[in-house]
């Protein structure tokens, strides 16, 4: 069974890298660029580096609408060093960018969405997104939407990030307060308290 599972997770995974990469997107973002130095070593929140959200309410490709706003929660606290950055209970919103039902003839449910930059107690907004590395982190963890999440296309377009989640014959869900991964897109420094 288990082998099973993971076949067809790879053959779908494979036709969507052949769909992406015919798009010409891009199918994962850069990791960090900025070097960890004694300098940034205290400030640097790099590239790659994973949070868990939680939606306040179900996002679904059979309800919701292309301009339809959400909110979401950061779960845990991130932090550099021992320093809390990022704390627990930061809000956050998204929006729906594209979204098609799925059809009664077994035909695909998709759902695409973006997340707005975290507004942070110090710093500049946090630019988030679904990637590869954060599919996989709720995948391992056998996150209770991992079905869901293992087939994520995700796309690094400037000004934005996009989630498209394709389903066949079903709706797409994303469930509120059941959390998942989601990874910060661009190094941010945060500065230090003064």
């Amino acid at each position: 069974m288990i082998r099973m599972k993971s076949f067809q997770f790879a053959a779908g995974a494979a036709a969507l890298l052949a769909v992406a990469s015919s798009s010409g997107q891009a199918l994962a973002i850069p990791h960090a660029t900025t070097p960890i130095t004694a300098d940034t070593k205290d400030t640097l929140l790099q590239s790659g580096t994973l949070l868990r959200i939680s939606l306040d309410q179900t996002v679904s490709s059979a309800t919701d609408k292309v301009g339809d706003k959400f909110a979401f929660e950061v779960v845990d606290d991130v932090k550099i060093g021992d320093r809390v950055v990022v704390p627990s209970g930061t809000k956050g919103t998204g929006i729906v960018t594209a979204v098609r039902p799925a059809h009664g003839g077994g035909g695909d449910g998709m759902l695409r969405v973006t997340l707005d930059p975290l507004a942070l107690p110090a710093g500049s907004p946090l630019a988030i997104g679904i990637t590869h590395d954060s599919a996989m982190a709720d995948i391992n963890e056998k996150n209770g939407d991992a079905g869901t999440i293992e087939t994520v296309a995700d796309a690094a377009v400037p000004g934005f990030f996009l989630l498209e989640l394709l389903r066949k014959g079903s709706d797409v869900v994303l469930r509120a307060s059941k959390p998942f991964h989601v990874a910060v897109t661009e190094d941010s420094f945060i500065p230090l308290p003064k």
